[in-house]
């Protein structure tokens, strides 16, 4: 009887344990972020100014430059694009080193939205410094989301 109870409450303790463990993250591109539209974010940048913002949407006017090289002689390359929703509103977005999109992908960005951006090169206005991106595709749920507020 009593090995029954222990086998039990083994059984329970492992039982919840389980549950309570999250999926690991990569520290260099966990970011607490909001879900929020682009045109929100236009709308107020203040609001959203140093923020972790995550957006979806089409990427446009990609463009991969670079400013100078590093002390190793390499050369630094960076990313541009812009991200645009159902409306054609739309955000750019900065990503460090060459991202693996191409233009027309559906895209979900997460980063840190910044109402003035300066690297060591050139300086931006309203932009999203990319920590993560992520394919992603529309679904039902989007097109009534965006169809919700027309």
């Amino acid at each position: 009887m009593q090995g029954t109870l222990k086998a039990l409450f083994v059984a329970i303790v492992l039982f919840y344990s389980a549950g309570c463990a999250r999926e690991w993250q990569n520290p260099e591109s966990a970011l607490p972020a909001q879900d929020v539209a682009i045109a929100s974010i236009l709308a107020s940048p203040d609001a959203y100014d140093m923020s972790g913002v995550e957006v979806i949407g089409k990427v446009w006017n990609l463009r991969y430059e670079s400013h100078g090289v590093n002390e190793y002689g390499e050369e630094i390359i960076y990313t541009t694009f812009t991200l645009a929703d159902r409306k054609g509103i739309g955000l750019d977005v900065f990503v460090r080193g060459e991202a693996p999109v191409a233009e027309g992908d559906y895209l979900k960005v997460v980063g840190l939205f910044r109402k003035q951006f300066q690297t060591t090169g050139p300086y931006f206005y309203s932009r999203i410094d990319a920590v993560r991106l992520e394919s992603w595709s529309p679904n039902l749920v989007y097109w009534v989301r965006e169809f919700e507020f027309d």
